[in-house]
């Protein structure tokens, strides 16, 4: 059985417990709980932005303007002025031609409420950040890396432009495909590393468990496997792929194309989409074999746990992908999207939990 002794080491940003300051358990805990609320805040901002993107409403708004950006047109003259620079690139030209001000609408909100969205995410972790900081709150050393993470933030949303401003070129109608891969990436690596943050932050100090160094590689291996399927789920959404599924044609029915991978991976709709599903069938066989080892297992009790989370949340996530595709709905697409990052999460918590873990003694 394995052990749960706890390793007498350091903590990444703390190498002392004190009874009270900024290491205290109630501090902590309050500062865990503020970053798990910013990793709650990129998960909805994941669903946003999937609606955006499939929707088609992400080119709706022609210009970059982060600061005097916060207000939305309020006159008829200032929706008129927006209005009429969206007439002149290829998307209304091509897909859009004799919308009314009524249908721009409808296209411009769901964009606005994504990049609101994101500045309320600076503020919510700028503004309590100092706080914490000059109330003593909050560890010094920790200080640093989240700055960090606030100017990361920031340069995804220049990388969100520099996506959206793709799709204004002569003939495009959409973003292209790599550009929406680093931004939702850029947005995985966030996620990912407040999640982390805050699980450290809440127990700094690993437990050694005895034994369990390979469920640890197995864990880790599982992760990129998500993250490949992820990458091709991205590749999906930058081509519409959703509306390409076709029994008749045989597109996106789980079969390899003719003459699939020589006729190239990427180069047509029925290559992308089966390389997405080829991807996921990886990774959903590499989380349930994980599972069954924890239901085999006599493992701790967060460990379990974990390996069945992402156990049932792998199986929800072949049900919405296949319902997705076949039902062509976006909703549920932009739903499939935001379980893969509860179960990203899922995966790291595991890893966390397994920081410690060492080979089988003697």
């Amino acid at each position: 059985m394995p052990s749960d002794t706890t390793r007498p080491t350091t903590s990444t940003f703390t190498s002392v417990r004190p009874i009270d300051g900024a290491a205290s358990p109630a501090n902590r805990k309050l500062v865990s709980n503020w970053l798990l609320l910013l990793a709650f805040m990129i998960w909805v901002m994941v669903g946003i932005g999937g609606y955006t993107r499939d929707s088609g409403s992400g080119l709706s708004i022609m210009r970059w303007e982060p600061i005097i950006g916060v207000l939305p047109p309020l006159s008829q003259d200032a929706w008129n002025k927006v209005f009429a620079l969206y007439k002149t690139i290829p998307q209304y030209q091509l897909l859009h031609q004799g919308m009314d001000l009524a249908g721009f609408r409808k296209l411009f909100w769901p964009e606005y409420i994504h990049r609101l969205w994101g500045r309320l995410m600076g503020a919510v972790l700028l503004v309590p950040l100092v706080i914490f900081a000059v109330t003593g709150r909050i560890e010094k050393r920790l200080i640093p890396w989240l700055v960090l993470l606030f100017l990361l933030g920031g340069l995804q949303g220049f990388i969100g432009w520099f996506m959206v401003s793709s799709g204004f070129r002569a003939d495009s109608i959409a973003v292209e495909g790599w550009r929406l891969s680093l931004h939702f990436f850029g947005a995985m690596f966030l996620f990912g590393a407040v999640l982390w943050t805050a699980f450290v932050v809440r127990k700094p100090e690993p437990a050694r468990y005895e034994g369990l160094r390979g469920l640890r590689g197995h864990t880790i291996g599982a992760f990129v496997l998500l993250l490949l399927a992820m990458w091709g789920g991205t590749m999906v959404s930058g081509i519409h792929g959703i509306a390409d599924f076709s029994m008749a044609k045989n597109i996106g029915t789980g079969a390899p194309p003719p003459g699939w991978p020589m006729t190239g991976l990427l180069n047509s709709a029925a290559a992308i989409i089966f390389g997405h599903q080829l991807l996921a069938v990886l990774a959903a066989l590499a989380i349930l074999t994980l599972t069954v080892r924890a239901l085999r297992s006599e493992l701790p009790g967060p460990v379990r746990d974990g390996a069945l989370l992402v156990g049932g949340l792998v199986i929800l996530q072949f049900v919405l992908g296949v319902t997705a595709l076949v039902s062509g709905r976006i909703d549920i697409g932009v739903v499939h999207q935001m379980n893969a990052v509860l179960l990203l999460g899922g995966l790291l918590f595991i890893l966390f939990t397994l920081r410690g873990a060492t080979r089988r003694a003697g």
